[in-house]
């Protein structure tokens, strides 16, 4: 009995609680307001959507846990699979090399933005505010405001982002499923995942004990702009075109999903598998609005009012968590 009441205690603390009812509520209500939810097609377009900004987010959510952000996580979204199309189209690059080159282009640029904020001491948010002018800029120079496209043979487009089968179902939900659980792997049982939490608290005990904070951060910087890059190729492996457009306001999105997820916006907390769940969420509500009818208004301001919802009870959680602390006898 002390077992299953100390069972049911972890699970209602747990952050990933909340997003988790919020989803299946979702479901429950979109399937309730038309019994054609729940059909192939929207489960497409609710899996697509889910898994690029999945992708981002777990880049994001381990950012914010170190205790920074980056904004231009956007910009690299649509910057890396241009850089690719580029290399295929114009230069007649090898697939595979054009996809590594263009990878290593996001992660220069992380580890750019690390070493501006950490070298320097700019807060990240404006790094990376002047790092997603920059890109878009780079963005529309490449493209000259016109998508890039390949549908030529391939043996790594549909890897990237091909159909599964006959399922509804593309590779980009299995990469996220697979990054999902890596990255929650790293950040729960590994030294370099406590490293995380400890970087995104006070920097000077953390050095102390003898975290390397500002590997830590430059490392995590350069992970989240690799994951928006790769987020971003697995789109044009699905669609077979990039433009300079695509990604807009994903590093919004990032944000939101990680902070529904559970992620505090002021370090330390976080959760992967919050993150997944709050991709969901938010592919279950465009697909759900579209499919009842919806102004395309309404998603954006839901969005926000999630948002917000979600802080004020993460701030909640957090508050409690440390009166509970301070209680704890010692």
């Amino acid at each position: 009995m002390d077992t299953l009441r100390l069972l049911g205690r972890k699970i209602v603390r747990a952050r990933e609680l909340g997003p988790l009812v919020g989803l299946v509520v979702m479901l429950s209500i979109f399937q309730a307001i038309n019994p054609l939810f729940f059909t192939p097609n929207e489960m497409t377009g609710l899996t697509t959507i889910a898994a690029s900004v999945g992708i981002v987010g777990v880049g994001v959510t381990f950012l914010m846990i170190a205790g920074e952000f980056d904004l231009s996580v956007g910009a690299m979204y649509a910057l890396t699979p241009i850089v690719m199309g580029k290399l295929l189209t114009t230069f007649g690059w090898n697939e595979w090399l054009s996809f590594a080159a263009a990878m290593l282009l996001a992660v220069a640029i992380g580890f750019l933005n690390g070493l501006v904020t950490l070298r320097l001491g700019i807060p990240s948010f404006i790094t990376t505010l002047g790092t997603l002018f920059i890109v878009n800029g780079m963005n529309l120079l490449l493209t000259s405001g016109q998508q890039v496209e390949y549908y030529g043979t391939s043996t790594l487009f549909p890897i990237l982002g091909g159909q599964l089968g006959s399922s509804p179902f593309y590779a980009a939900l299995i990469w996220m499923v697979v990054i999902t659980a890596v990255f929650w792997f790293v950040l729960e049982r590994t030294r370099y995942g406590n490293w995380t939490f400890a970087a995104g608290g006070r920097g000077g005990i953390a050095r102390a004990v003898g975290v390397p904070v500002t590997r830590v951060k430059n490392i995590n910087f350069c992970i989240t702009a690799a994951l928006a890059g790769f987020a971003g190729c697995t789109e044009f492996g699905y669609l077979g075109s990039v433009s300079s457009g695509q990604g807009t306001q994903m590093e919004l999105y990032a944000i939101v999903v990680a902070v529904v997820g559970g992620t505090s916006l002021f370090g330390i907390t976080g959760t992967i598998i919050g993150t997944f769940i709050g991709a969901l969420l938010l592919g279950t509500l465009e697909t759900g609005l579209v499919l009842i009818g919806a102004p395309g208004s309404l998603y954006t301001s839901l969005i926000g009012l999630i948002l917000i919802i979600a802080v004020i009870i993460n701030v909640r959680l957090d508050r409690l968590y440390t009166l509970r602390m301070r209680r704890a006898p010692k």
